[in-house]
């Protein structure tokens, strides 16, 4: 008897909707901000494929005259690898071993910085004390810098070297100062990155069966993709203008594709609310109620923007997949609200004593269910392995927006009907 008076207290103690009805103008007005924030942080979301990791790795590549492979490995792997074994952050270590040569991959934590895993690695190698002393190369690797872009110069007038002479001292130079551009890889002759390194790779590149040289643009790990190919293709529109001579044809850009796919998740998203209205309708049958009932639907969502825009969160495949995915819960939280307080106002109670009846029968059940949802989705937002930073995007998208489609569903449907 004292526990069922204990849920009665609480559920007329604590219930958000009344809290709501007493206040309607501040209810109202907290949910205008949340819209009108929601919109600007939407405005904000940058669109990309897959989730902004980094998969950083370091590759340690050690030299030294020994003549054969146990030596190598007694030498210089051994040692190496003891040494790089308490690196903070480390994932995994890989070593080969080949006579007089060693190379160590360290791979790290997914979202450790590279810059720091270099140079703690750098540092790690440095308190050794090899014998013979080693010809030593550290190389940071991250496996989320990608070719965003490729072109490709040809000319009937100039030939490969003179092309391959305009690329290096004017081209690239110009596009690995653009914000977002790593490096930019010279392709049917040499390498070129904005560091001034260069590599011999030998290539041969045709474009339209026509000798050809190209030009990679990879973008750094935290780069958009859609914002560095747009200010390249502004940057080769400008060099075309400069270079009459020279024809500089677009080959392969990422761009289409991420714009392709995420315009059919969003289609797919609208069409998911289009579908969730005419179905409320079809069973409600009355025209306020859905409205009511569908309104919670857009709050949500820019609910959840504000939180993605604090998060670092893009448009993306999976934070996308996670906004189709709760529209239905999103419906169900305000459906059962609103057809409560239908089903009292259909039984003659006033309409403000109809929405405090209906809100606190229903409003706990609604709550549990709704935070088991949370329960369920929160934790794969909490994965700290390579699986779990692709779901973290999911895991936390699906649970903001739950909540806030409860918080919709406890206030501001209540005060709309």
């Amino acid at each position: 008897m004292v526990r069922l008076c204990n849920l009665r207290y609480l559920r007329e103690h604590f219930n958000l909707s009344r809290l709501a009805i007493e206040y309607p103008r501040l209810t109202l007005g907290f949910w205008l901000a949340i819209a009108t924030a929601g919109l600007l942080a939407f405005t904000s979301l940058k669109y990309a494929l897959f989730p902004d990791i980094t998969f950083p790795v370091v590759i340690v590549k050690a030299e030294a005259p020994l003549e054969t492979v146990t030596a190598t490995e007694q030498k210089l792997t051994i040692p190496l690898e003891n040494s790089l074994q308490s690196l903070p952050g480390l994932d995994e270590l890989v070593s080969s071993t080949y006579s007089e040569q060693t190379v160590v991959t360290v791979v790290f934590d997914p979202g450790i910085n590279l810059e720091v895993a270099t140079n703690n690695t750098t540092n790690a190698i440095e308190e050794l004390n090899l014998t013979p002393k080693p010809s030593l190369e550290i190389i940071p690797f991250n496996l989320n810098e990608s070719k965003a872009v490729s072109y490709t110069l040809t000319s009937d007038s100039k030939n490969l070297g003179e092309l391959t002479q305009i690329a290096k001292t004017d081209i690239i130079p110009s596009l690995t100062q653009l914000e977002g551009v790593l490096k930019v890889n010279l392709l049917g002759d040499t390498s070129a990155t904005s560091q001034g390194q260069e590599n011999n790779f030998p290539t041969l590149v045709s474009f339209k069966q026509q000798p050809a040289i190209a030009l990679e643009i990879v973008k750094a790990s935290k780069a958009n993709t859609l914002e560095v190919v747009d200010r390249v293709n502004i940057a080769i529109q400008t060099w075309q203008e400069k270079l009459p001579e020279v024809q500089i044809s677009l080959a392969q850009t990422q761009a289409n594709y991420i714009r392709e796919a995420t315009q059919a998740t969003i289609d797919t998203l609208l069409g998911a609310i289009l579908l969730a209205i005419l179905v409320i309708f079809g069973f409600l049958r009355n025209f306020a109620a859905t409205v009511i009932t569908a309104l919670a639907i857009p709050i949500s969502l820019l609910g959840t923007f504000i939180v993605m825009a604090i998060a670092g969160f893009n448009l993306e495949t999976i934070t996308l997949l996670a906004l189709a995915l709760t529209i239905g819960i999103i419906v169900d939280d305000a459906i059962v609200e609103v057809e409560n307080i239908v089903r009292y106002l259909d039984a003659g109670y006033p309409p403000q004593q109809a929405v405090i009846l209906a809100t606190r029968e229903i409003g706990f059940t609604v709550s549990v269910s709704t935070l088991t949802i949370v329960a369920v989705f929160l934790p794969i937002a909490l994965m700290n392995n390579n699986v779990g930073q692709f779901f973290k995007p999911f895991g936390l998208t699906v649970s903001v927006t739950v909540i806030t489609s409860l918080l919709v569903a406890r206030t501001l449907s209540p005060v709309l009907a």
